[in-house]
């Protein structure tokens, strides 16, 4: 799940940190940043950002689907004298909070752009996924927690209903690293940084030096970085993406939540080190002798104490970042993981 973490402050002079909800607010001539409400969900807010060209409107990232959203986009369009007929949407990666208002913004011949094919590739992931977190999750329940449904005969967590992919299917324009994007006065740079989704991409403007970076490097939240396969190491995949910002000039950083800032690299280098201590703890606790995953995320250093009193939910978040740890650890050769059936054993070699 995505914390909040002390971080490093920014020496940048961040935009307005809490406009209301469907105002865009000026970051530079073209580009506005709209706050759109995430409700009933701990992040609070969405920042979409729209970039007005003579002839189309692009907004990146659209939020849930939830009539919230939908208004603070029409508000914001409303504010900006544009409308639908105009919108072409850019999505930095596939969780519900980029992409669900699709649902109930989109428009025929609206051109959606992502790292995806089709959201048959989330359908297709989830499905997969299923078959290793419903028996992990069954083990983690409480006898009065409830949630775990079944579903043709597969485990389904209820609150994944917000992960199902759209009920509408775009035919999305796929976007891969070093295309380039046009959108008003602005060149953007796709540039692809798997981890904390397997199809997050960041657009980078050289011109303005700024990225616009979805949830890949966020000012005071850790992103999550979850795996629910035991051969995809897909924290390796986030140190690597994390490891191309190095190579950007950016003096101003655009993201999924919280205030736009400075400091990438700064912020960059906390995530890898908060990641290493991580690393270290969960190998610690394997070499003490929990060896699978309920009890090492049972185990381990959250916000928040009393993990088995967590609604199931949060559970599940928390268990699929300890999988990607072990994962890694596995994948280094600095322990062992053992299957059998629905059973996940870790232990040093």
């Amino acid at each position: 799940m995505q914390t909040e973490d002390p971080g490093t402050k920014n020496s940048s002079t961040p935009v307005e940190t809490d406009p209301a909800f469907g105002e865009p607010v000026l970051i530079c001539p073209g580009l506005y940043r709209v706050r759109v409400p995430l409700p009933h969900n701990p992040l609070q807010a969405l920042n979409s950002y729209i970039i007005l060209g003579e002839e189309t409107t692009t907004i990146i990232d659209v939020g849930f689907n939830h009539p919230a959203c939908e208004e603070a986009l029409d508000d914001a369009l409303n504010q900006l004298d544009r409308s639908w007929d105009s919108v072409e949407i850019v999505l930095t990666h596939s969780h519900p909070d980029h992409t669900g208002n699709l649902d109930r913004i989109y428009r025929d011949g609206m051109r959606v752009y992502a790292n995806l094919h089709s959201f048959k590739e989330v359908e297709n992931l989830m499905e997969m996924q299923g078959n290793v977190f419903g028996p992990l999750l069954r083990k983690a329940a409480t006898p009065q927690q409830s949630g775990l449904t079944f579903r043709k005969g597969k485990h389904r967590l209820h609150v994944s209903a917000e992960l199902l992919p759209l009920t509408c299917k775009p035919d999305l324009i796929y976007l891969h690293e070093g295309d380039e994007l046009h959108a008003g006065d602005f060149t953007f740079q796709i540039i692809e940084t798997p981890g904390h989704d397997p199809w997050h991409i960041c657009l980078y403007e050289p011109d303005r030096n700024l990225m616009i970076i979805g949830d890949h490097v966020l000012e005071r939240i850790t992103p999550s970085v979850s795996s629910w396969f035991p051969a995809y190491n897909a924290l390796e995949e986030f140190l690597e993406s994390l490891g191309k910002m190095y190579s950007y000039d950016v003096d101003l950083v655009l993201p999924a939540h919280g205030a736009p800032y400075g400091n990438l690299r700064d912020r960059v280098m906390y995530l890898i080190s908060h990641h290493e201590e991580r690393l270290q703890e969960l190998y610690d606790l394997v070499a003490a002798g929990h060896t699978d995953i309920v009890s090492i995320s049972s185990h381990a250093k959250w916000r928040y104490d009393n993990w088995r009193e967590w609604p199931l939910d949060q559970k599940f978040f928390s268990m699929g970042e300890t999988m990607a740890h072990l994962v890694y650890l596995v994948c280094e050769g600095k322990i062992k993981q053992t299957i059998c059936g629905d059973e996940y054993r870790f232990e040093l070699p």
